[in-house]
């Protein structure tokens, strides 16, 4: 027959595994709704975030030629290397869902406008 330590343990465990579970949950939304907003960004290169992190989504406020994302630490660095994605030269939402690892670097295409939604780490 089981002890009372031992039922009282199988319940600690299980208190446990739910309080991991709905972290990990947390997280998760979190990392996929992002953290941050950007303002609207246009014309040149802009430096958003230094360090790692998780795109969510780009939505393109005005259309214009089509733009780019860098995983960078400074517009000069922002090379073909780098890139992460083209943004759409068409006006709307792009879900993105990319971990980036060294920072963000924005270059809005001609005449474009773009906020950038990311979650940091």
């Amino acid at each position: 027959m089981a002890t009372l330590d031992d039922i009282l343990t199988t319940q600690k465990n299980g208190v446990i595994a739910l309080n991991n579970l709905n972290k990990s949950w947390q997280d998760y939304v979190n990392k996929t709704r992002g953290q941050v907003t950007s303002a609207p960004i246009s014309g040149s290169t802009t430096l958003l975030y230094t360090g790692s992190g998780y795109i969510v989504r780009i939505s393109v406020l005005v259309s214009g030629s089509a733009g780019t994302i860098y995983n960078a630490i400074s517009p000069s660095g922002a090379i073909s290397d780098n890139q992460i994605v083209i943004i759409p030269a068409t006006v709307g939402i792009f879900e993105i869902g990319f971990n980036f690892s060294s920072g963000l670097v924005i270059s809005p295409g001609s005449g474009q406008t773009v906020v950038v939604c990311y979650t940091t780490n």
